[in-house]
């Protein structure tokens, strides 16, 4: 009796795998998409539309599984797990990775600001592809995977426990930044300590940092006004999100299928514009519905800062230079370029 009801069991189970196979395809194709924000919020919830698109129009021979807020793996690891597979795609942040990036972490240099608007977040992502298209030495230092497309984010400005108005301010203050921005936290005295922000919170309530370096959307979303008081307008400059993909699925992709993740990557650009501006602006309100004070710069202080940061776009130069990246001044030149012809637009 036990002997039967054991083996009516197992036929149930294999029935059961059987039907989920049929349902899902035996030709599906199945994609895992980690990214560092929380789920459904911006730019994730432009990303999943992006996976969502992908399945209908292959007509489900492709199949996006999310992992978002870091579940499959930690951002910093981003780059590894997916060369070697254990995620297809992820986003990883140029901030947290210039050292190893530096002819692309040219589009992080502060002196080069763009639009704060949607249509800027599209000229400076797209810009950036470009700029990889452009120069092979740019391609070289991605080479390792694919990238599908660049996500640059709305413009980052400071987050501190005390006020701040000049760059003198930051003297003796531990700062939660990265790539050239920790560069200059350093030489205005400060310390730069390496965090993204999914960790800012936790670091700010605990006193590891006296301020960060974010955007007012990544604000909202991990409620930043909790643990500190002082908003400073002034752009720090932007941080771009390559999204990218482990060669061997890329390559795996009939070139119909790779034209369609290419164009849909593009598509989602405006979804993902749309809704951190969105972001941004709710992270303002909660910040001043909380009682937090916003300071914009006089055009003085604006001055100021950006005398501060010219010696940071001459040190990625030299230091470019140094390390035989002779493509470095015309990488420089060809993002200015972008840059100014949005301003334009």
């Amino acid at each position: 009796m036990r002997l039967k009801l054991w083996f009516t069991i197992v036929i149930c189970l294999i029935f059961s795998v059987s039907l989920a196979s049929s349902a899902l395809g035996a030709d599906t194709t199945k994609l895992r998409f980690a990214y560092s924000m929380p789920g459904k919020t911006p730019p994730g919830d432009s990303w999943e539309w992006w996976g969502e698109e992908l399945a209908r129009l292959t007509n489900g021979k492709y199949k996006v599984e999310y992992y978002p807020l870091q579940s499959l793996f930690k951002v910093s690891a981003a780059i590894e797990n997916i060369i070697k597979g254990t995620g297809d795609i992820a986003n990883f942040s140029v901030r947290t990775t210039a050292h190893r990036y530096p002819l692309l972490a040219v589009t992080m240099v502060p002196t080069v600001p763009w639009p704060n608007d949607t249509q800027g977040i599209h000229d400076a992502s797209v810009s950036i592809m470009k700029l990889i298209n452009e120069f092979p030495a740019i391609q070289k230092e991605v080479g390792a995977f694919k990238v599908l497309w660049v996500l640059m984010l709305t413009d980052y400005y400071l987050y501190t426990k005390k006020p701040v108005t000049k760059p003198s301010d930051l003297k003796g203050m531990n700062i939660g930044c990265g790539g050239s921005q920790a560069a200059f936290v350093k030489a205005q005295g400060g310390g730069a300590v390496g965090i993204i922000p999914p960790r800012a919170y936790m670091n700010l309530k605990t006193g590891v940092i006296d301020g960060m370096i974010m955007s007012f959307n990544a604000v909202r979303a991990y409620k930043i006004w909790e643990v500190t008081k002082y908003a400073y307008m002034m752009p720090m400059g932007r941080v771009p999100l390559p999204i990218i993909m482990n060669l061997e699925s890329w390559k795996a992709a009939p070139k119909e299928v790779q034209r369609l993740m290419m164009d849909l990557g593009e598509k989602s650009l405006k979804k993902s514009g749309d809704g951190m501006y969105a972001g941004e602006k709710k992270g303002r309100t909660l910040w001043l519905n909380a009682g937090r004070k916003i300071t914009q710069p006089t055009g003085r202080e604006r001055a100021i800062w950006m005398k501060a940061f010219e010696p940071f776009e001459k040190k990625w130069l030299d230091d470019s230079l140094k390390a035989g990246r002779k493509d470095a001044p015309d990488v420089l030149k060809r993002w200015k370029e972008f840059a100014a012809a949005a301003w334009t637009n």
